[in-house]
């Protein structure tokens, strides 16, 4: 794979020497369609030979920016970049389409890949639902909801929890790899037992709900790579969505979006004095001010106006 730094023409080989993609293959071989949606850089292969086999086209849809998804690993920017990068490349300019969540993230791809266009933004938005505002209570708990996992900033958010104002708690939802999981919790029953829980994860169709139990929601992923840098994740408008105050890393898309609509404060840096200071700059008057704006916020931040460019652009395919 890293020597497709310099001879990307072996990433095809490579992808169809792996057993599992091969068998994706042959899993979708007798699968007629007119479009294939290639999910991720890890299928675009597989879609155009679909696309080539049944005389049907294919678009590229990337939920982040390939090329450093794994950018907190140096054996990952080492080993994985340059053949990620490669398989783009070679298969890119076959897709009928190409799909992005973001503004900066579809300008980089555009400019790697040598586009004549930019990939056409469709946000990581959720369908919308009514949460009922509800205000901070005496004890005010900053959510982490999402995936547990190294790169996501939550041992500086740990970290950060002495810091905070009394009145603030911390609660983490979701999935992650048990020695991970096992080394935060580890690490919050020493700094702060009585303010730090852990919960299971829930369905995706309940995650809205389960937030809005909580009053700021908080993603402090830091800011180390273009990828998160520029990210955009659903979890920025499940927040919103289930009518919380937001508190984020200083990503450009993230920032942007929260100052527009004013849904609380940005995460000035990758440690637990810059994140302390932007949980403690909260007060109740304001969280509950930035949670009425969320509310009001989701009702454009919301997938049924998000889809409206995805099903514009399948139709502009059928149309050709």
């Amino acid at each position: 794979m890293a020597a497709c730094r310099w001879l990307p023409a072996l990433a095809e080989p490579i992808y169809w020497s792996m057993a599992h993609n091969r068998a994706m293959a042959a899993c979708a071989c007798d699968i007629k369609a007119d479009l294939f949606v290639a999910n991720d850089w890890s299928t675009l292969p597989i879609a155009c030979r679909l696309a080539e086999t049944h005389r049907a086209r294919f678009v590229y849809d990337s939920h982040e920016y390939a090329v450093e998804e794994g950018a907190d690993r140096w054996t990952w920017r080492l080993l994985v970049s340059p053949f990620v990068r490669a398989i783009e490349t070679r298969f890119i300019k076959d897709a009928a389409a190409v799909f992005t969540v973001g503004d900066r993230i579809a300008a980089m791809m555009q400019s790697d890949h040598g586009l004549r266009t930019a990939p056409l933004v469709v946000r990581n938005t959720v369908p919308l639902v009514e949460s009922p505002f509800r205000p901070c209570g005496d004890i005010v708990e900053v959510l982490y909801q999402g995936l547990i996992r190294a790169d996501r900033g939550l041992e500086t958010l740990i970290r950060s929890v002495p810091l905070w104002r009394q009145e603030f708690r911390l609660r983490l939802r979701g999935p992650g790899e048990p020695a991970i999981v096992d080394h935060l919790k580890a690490l919050a029953a020493t700094l702060a037992a009585d303010r730090i829980v852990f919960d299971p994860p829930v369905p995706p169709s309940d995650m809205v709900a389960a937030a809005n139990r909580s009053d700021v929601g908080i993603h402090p992923i830091p800011p180390i790579s273009n990828q998160s840098r520029y990210c955009l994740p659903n979890k920025f408008f499940e927040y919103a969505m289930a009518g919380l105050a937001l508190c984020v890393s200083d990503s450009d898309e993230m920032t942007a979006l929260l100052r527009r609509h004013a849904l609380g404060h940005v995460i000035d840096a990758d440690t637990p004095h810059a994140i302390a200071e932007a949980i403690n700059s909260f007060d109740r008057p304001g969280i509950d001010a930035a949670k009425r704006r969320a509310i009001e916020a989701s009702r454009h931040l919301c997938w049924e106006n998000e889809r409206a460019h995805l099903i514009s652009a399948f139709a502009a395919l059928g149309d050709g």
